[in-house]
């Protein structure tokens, strides 16, 4: 009798004989019932837990009927108590410097660019994210203690770069509103050039 295989993005089983297999070069193996469901893991790098039409996401909002506490609890233990190595001032990765000063400068002082990455960093989208990731990365085992080497690897993968540039537009959208309040920003009307006149005339 055939076995019956799940979706690796959605979570419904795959008919014998349909489905689409996808091999990374590191050898993690992927199956998907449907390419929208391909393109949401591998194109857009969404998780499915926080993506409402799959059975992981419902798996977790069967979570809320609990008490509060418990879920309160269950946060705190899965990302506060997650100590998390990052880089600071000199090792500051060039690539996070240069995107922060391109995004929301131009010409930041170093001053300005660390105080951006230090708010990243602290941010809980980021520790969410990269605790999801070391989770994924350590199957299996508890994930308490997260090393500079590892917070390098997320900077470089799919998820990191995508949550690092999701959060840059939101600084971004809040600098353009404080230049927008100020004034700043508007063009000042440049006076009409004055026409030359013909040679010979």
């Amino acid at each position: 009798m055939p076995v019956r295989r799940s979706c690796s993005f959605c979570g419904n089983e795959i008919e014998p004989g349909t489905g689409k297999m996808f091999i990374k070069k590191d050898g993690t193996m992927f199956l998907f019932c449907s390419s929208k469901c391909q393109a949401n893991l591998l194109k857009l790098g969404r998780i499915p837990r926080w993506t409402p039409w799959t059975q992981a996401a419902r798996r977790a909002a069967g979570i809320a009927a609990e008490p509060e506490a418990a879920v309160v609890e269950e946060a705190a233990e899965a990302i506060g108590e997650v100590k998390i190595e990052t880089a600071k001032g000199k090792d500051i990765p060039s690539d996070l410097v240069d995107l922060i000063d391109k995004r929301l400068g131009p010409d930041l002082s170093r001053g300005d660019v660390e105080k951006h990455y230090h708010d990243f960093v602290e941010s809980e989208t980021f520790r969410h994210s990269i605790a999801g990731w070391a989770k994924k990365a350590h199957a299996g085992k508890a994930v308490t203690h997260i090393e500079k080497a590892e917070f390098f690897a997320y900077k470089d993968s799919a998820e990191g770069r995508r949550v690092f540039k999701a959060w840059l537009d939101g600084q971004w959208a809040k600098v353009k509103g404080r230049k927008a309040e100020g004034g700043e920003g508007v063009p000042a009307p440049t006076p009409a050039k004055a026409k030359k006149a013909k040679k010979g005339a």
